[in-house]
């Protein structure tokens, strides 16, 4: 049993429906459904009645629901008890991410905030302690006071969502997600996204849906009307494994610019959408190349802190990092 798991029962007990619930959580209604059929097949009975709208709870879901409620309080009061005992020192800051960007952005980043405040008094010499989680998990520890900022990707269709009354974000740049495969002996993609015409499925390594990127790749896909046409060979929950699998010529995939960029200068992996010819760069506006009906998919990268006054060591990495 995940807590996650708990929470998300209990998310569902106060909002009453399935897709509000998913929203809440920040996944997507089947995966939402997924996890409380896991969540019921663990406890060993029907904990939801969904005949009705709004769901209500079964007699034996709001036994388990009890249950849920007391044993996060007692895992709530325990890690606040265990966190003031271990904060993180004055000169350390902390921040949520996911591990794509952790490799792709944040160093030079990181490296570029740390030349900016070599010379302040507050910051000079600053740590930095990097969390990455998958999104839910990361935005659960920066709203939950463990972080004290959030590093993460905001795609246009599929904003990132928290309360603009108690947080705000700086756009610290975008990530282009470009369709590529290995090269082959010409130098030409190994696999290419399928045209108009019959042809054999073409062999694609997909993101999990719960992932940001998943979702926004999925959308592009439906938006195409390539499902029937591409055949996904593997799921992965993690970027750079995608990456590897593509370049082991398992499949074609969508991928972030900046983590393939070396690649991409290499004529290692090449673009595989039909038509496009120009290299993805990794800022710019939000189309990348468009011949033939293709496109890099654009998601902005957000930087979150809370509005309220932060220590002065947060403030002065919040001021260099908006400048």
């Amino acid at each position: 049993m995940h807590i996650r798991w708990l929470e998300d029962f209990v998310c569902l007990a106060e909002a009453g429906s399935l897709a509000r619930a998913a929203e809440l959580r920040n996944v997507t209604p089947p995966a939402f459904g997924r996890r409380m059929q896991a969540v019921e097949v663990w406890a060993g009975a029907p904990l939801i009645d969904r005949s009705v709208f709004p769901v209500r709870l079964t007699a034996e879901g709001r036994q388990f629901l009890e249950a849920a409620q007391s044993a996060l309080h007692t895992l709530e009061e325990t890690r606040l008890a265990l966190r003031a005992a271990h904060r993180v020192d004055a000169s350390t800051v902390v921040i949520a991410t996911g591990k794509t960007l952790s490799r792709s952005l944040v160093p030079v980043w990181l490296a570029g905030l740390r030349q900016a405040l070599r010379h302040d008094p507050v910051a000079a010499g600053f740590r930095t302690r990097l969390s990455t989680f998958a999104m839910h998990d990361a935005m659960a520890m920066f709203t939950e006071g463990d972080a004290d900022f959030l590093l993460c990707y905001s795609p246009p269709d599929l904003p990132v969502r928290l309360d603009e009354a108690r947080y705000q974000f700086h756009p610290v740049g975008v990530e282009r997600l470009v369709c590529v495969a290995a090269a082959d002996a010409a130098g030409g993609p190994c696999f290419r996204l399928p045209g108009r015409g019959r042809s054999a499925p073409v062999p694609t390594i997909a993101y999990a849906e719960t992932l940001t990127m998943g979702r926004m790749v999925n959308e592009e896909i439906a938006r195409r009307k390539l499902a029937g046409r591409l055949d996904v060979v593997a799921v992965c929950d993690f970027a750079e494994s995608v990456h590897e699998m593509v370049r082991q010529r398992m499949g074609l995939a969508w991928l972030p610019a900046r983590l393939i960029a070396d690649d991409l200068h290499a004529g290692r992996l090449v673009r595989a959408d039909i038509g496009s010819v120009a290299e993805a760069g990794t800022e710019g506006g939000q189309q990348g190349s468009q011949q033939g009906g293709t496109r890099d998919l654009v998601l902005q990268i957000r930087l979150y802190r809370p509005r309220a006054p932060m220590r002065p060591l947060a403030e002065a990495f919040w001021r260099a990092a908006t400048a």
